[in-house]
């Protein structure tokens, strides 16, 4: 049994972390918590603009969501263009990310600048970012036209924002722009963690690159590579927001109006603030389900268990 000093001086330690934490947890409440459960709670009243107590209508926003003529279309050709556009930043993203880790893995003159500049375009404000880019993309005086046509590669400057063929790359490539360095920085640290010896014993066997990543770098790196897709999938998903408002506003048409997009018109554009409380919990779940399956499918406590049920299997056998 624990003495009463050990255990006057335990409660003492649980005392002072409580303490700590406290301001955490009161911002977690206040800013996240409640508006959270706020929103869940309008999602079923036909809560609006001028209508301080909505009258609850339990599922009909998003039976509308889904089925109402004037509704449904719009939010389909939404999640179309948010899934597009989401699997696109997320599979650019990772590759270039790691990619790029990879290389700053192996020491060289200049990987320390080369880090920082990575750093530059993750450390701005996304709206700065977004503004940037936004003059890049302008057709008048935007150094994007410019090169391309000393590069011969176009005769006349383009309006890539507003046309609804390049829309959406220009909020992907200022997306990746923003992103990748994060991601990058995640891949480099899960990368200084494999030991050194493991890739000495693999050049010792004649193991080629490509098999060396295969079978050592990617398994070992498996944990950080989930959460980098856990990550970019909710980043691809709803932080594009912004790039979104500054460089397209959901134009030209319907070419970027992606689902944040729709949430942001439905509640504050047309005050319809149940409907869109019902559409961010549809958001929510469609990135609930993606988390999940990243955690089950390639969880690599799992995929050790399924490897090692298969190989007794066919020792077995």
């Amino acid at each position: 049994m624990a003495s009463t000093s050990e255990r006057k001086r335990y409660l003492q330690n649980s005392g002072l972390a409580y303490k700590v934490l406290l301001p955490s947890l009161l911002f977690l409440l206040v800013f996240i918590a409640f508006p959270m459960f706020y929103s869940i709670s309008i999602a079923f009243t036909d809560y609006k603009y001028g209508v301080p107590t909505g009258k609850i209508i339990w599922f009909k926003n998003f039976t509308e969501i889904f089925t109402q003529s004037t509704v449904a279309p719009e939010f389909y050709k939404s999640l179309e263009i948010t899934f597009e556009f989401a699997a696109m930043a997320v599979v650019l993203v990772v590759a270039i990310s790691l990619a790029i880790a990879l290389l700053l893995n192996e020491r060289f003159r200049g990987s320390g600048i080369i880090k920082v500049a990575l750093l530059l375009p993750y450390a701005l404000p996304s709206v700065v970012g977004a503004v940037i880019w936004k003059w890049i993309y302008n057709p008048t005086f935007g150094i994007l036209d410019y090169l391309l046509q000393q590069m011969g590669i176009i005769k006349v400057y383009i309006a890539f924002t507003g046309d609804a063929h390049f829309a959406l790359f220009t909020i992907l490539f200022a997306y990746i722009w923003k992103f990748v360095p994060y991601s990058t920085f995640l891949f480099t640290a899960g990368l200084s963690t494999i030991p050194q010896s493991v890739y000495e014993a693999a050049r010792m066997d004649g193991s080629s690159m490509w098999n060396t990543f295969r079978k050592i770098t990617l398994p070992l790196l498996m944990p950080v590579f989930q959460l980098v897709l856990v990550i970019q999938t909710i980043f691809a998903l709803v932080y594009h927001f912004s790039l979104l408002y500054i460089i397209t506003k959901g134009g030209p048409g319907d070419a970027t109006r992606t689902l944040p997009w729709l949430i942001y018109n439905e509640s504050f554009a047309f005050s319809r603030y149940g409907r869109g409380a019902a559409m961010a919990i549809i958001l929510a779940l469609i990135m609930i389900f993606f988390i999940y399956i990243y955690l089950v499918v390639l969880d690599p406590e799992r995929r050790a268990s399924r490897q090692k049920a298969h190989v007794q299997k066919e020792s077995a056998t």
